[in-house]
């Protein structure tokens, strides 16, 4: 009980800390954001993930770099202290082909087909077999061969098979996420997925819902759909196995999940989301719930890439700009206001044609050819990477120079800050009480949503 009575304290301390526009109001627009500073030479980014308040990016295919909010391990580097910086994850088997998050653990499919995960473990999500978080990385050892495909929840972990195409998932199983026609607190172990026509060709993977194209064409979803993130039309409280996806036209080339929402994008280049609409996520131009897929509205052309935050989506476009709409509270759709949009709104003071968008839980960061990043949304525990202790950008910020590993004593390690200064791991984890407080909060509020 006490720590629910801490949340409105917690909310009083964000927002002391932080300057917003008035309600139903848009704020005045901040300076175009600097452009994003680029890396050493060499140092590429080829993939990008982002989880509740940490980010991650591979560099030059090989070396993985964490920053933002740490307190299950999430960052993989051995410690739990939140870094503002890019950081090496250490403790990797081989080099990590794909790394996922949604929520507050990673997992890594590596070069040798084998799966590492890191982070919260409270349901079993790591695959270890424990109950116990991780600050390093852990192989799956229950897997029983190569894994080809590989999808990360809030709560929950899925693997298609290489030998046989099977998909298996573990972890969070009250809503049916683990898709083995069973409701139960969650298995440790990976459980069969039972009833998909086809092998998966795609995931897409929400905090309790999971989604996936099928090598047949269609597209089927299963777990949690209170907010009809399933598609199939209704809501309840869950389908613990595959269900057929209605009302798309065709077949989908890309699929993303927030927490509670899908998109879609078809080969015809039409964009379509259902689910969870409260923040405009949708981009139908309303905030009503839709549980059958509908078109987005408003989207300047086709786009070439659609990306899912917690609560907001973006889109690339062959122009080069990035377009955002939903929960817009901490800037994450970067128009330079703290309102939410229903409809596809430009991102500001963005370097044209980002190779890598990806949607956190409250923020979103792009990346470039060159190696050079820049994030924007909340930064309460770092996630934005820019070695900055403002907890909010409306706009894009550069991430900055890599960080060093954490020393024996961390509260006494020291960063540089975008002005040249320095400040301890103390100062750099919190202002004052205001960044811890934070950190717990944003963790509670996008990964474990109750209804009231």
């Amino acid at each position: 009980m006490k720590r629910f009575l801490a949340w409105p304290a917690l909310v009083l301390v964000l927002l002391a800390s932080t300057t917003f526009a008035p309600a139903g109001a848009a704020s005045a627009q901040a300076p175009a954001a600097p452009a994003a500073r680029a890396a050493a030479p060499g140092r590429q980014v080829t993939e990008l993930t982002a989880g509740a308040a940490h980010t991650c990016a591979l560099y030059d295919g090989k070396t993985l770099r964490c920053w933002g909010d740490n307190q299950y391990g999430e960052l993989g580097n051995g410690s739990n202290a939140p870094t503002p910086q890019p950081g090496d994850v250490q403790g990797l088997s081989a080099t990590p082909t794909v790394t996922l998050s949604r929520a507050v653990h990673n997992c890594s499919l590596m070069s040798d087909a084998t799966v590492q995960c890191w982070g919260m473990n409270k349901y079993g999500q790591l695959g270890d077999g424990t109950l116990t978080n991780s600050k390093n990385p852990l192989t799956v050892k229950a897997l029983t061969g190569p894994v080809r495909l590989l999808a990360v929840g809030g709560d929950h972990t899925c693997v298609v098979y290489q030998k046989d195409d099977s998909t298996w998932c573990w972890g969070q199983n009250k809503y049916g996420e683990l898709g083995d026609g069973k409701l139960t607190p969650g298995s440790e172990k990976p459980v069969e997925v039972k009833g998909l026509p086809s092998p998966p060709v795609k995931f897409a993977t929400g905090v309790w819902h999971t989604c996936a194209i099928l090598k047949n064409g269609s597209t089927w979803c299963w777990g949690h759909n209170e907010e009809g993130e399933l598609g199939v039309g209704t809501k309840h409280l869950g389908s613990p196995k595959p269900v057929q996806v209605k009302g798309l036209p065709s077949t989908p080339v890309q699929m993303e999940a927030g927490n509670f929402h899908t998109c879609a994008v078809e080969n015809d280049g039409s964009t379509w989301c259902w689910g969870e609409n409260k923040y405009g996520q949708l981009g139908t131009g309303t905030a009503k719930i839709v549980t059958k897929p509908q078109p987005v509205n408003g989207l300047p052309g086709i786009p070439t890439r659609i990306i899912t935050g917690g609560y907001h989506t973006c889109a690339t476009f062959a122009d080069g700009t990035v377009w955002c709409w939903g929960q817009n509270n901490f800037g994450q759709v970067g128009d330079g206001t703290n309102k939410n949009a229903s409809k596809p709104v430009q991102v500001k003071g963005l370097r044209p044609n980002p190779t890598l968008v990806v949607g956190g839980g409250l923020h979103t960061c792009a990346a470039y050819s060159d190696g050079a990043m820049s994030c924007w949304g909340l930064n309460a525990t770092g996630q934005l990477g820019n070695a900055s202790v403002k907890p909010v950008a409306m706009t894009p910020v550069p991430v900055g120079v890599t960080a060093k590993a954490p020393a024996a004593a961390p509260a006494a390690a020291s960063s540089k800050d975008d002005s040249g200064g320095s400040s301890t791991a103390a100062e750099v984890t919190g202002v004052g009480l205001a960044v811890l407080a934070v950190a717990g909060f944003v963790a509670f509020l996008v990964t474990r949503r109750r209804r009231t």
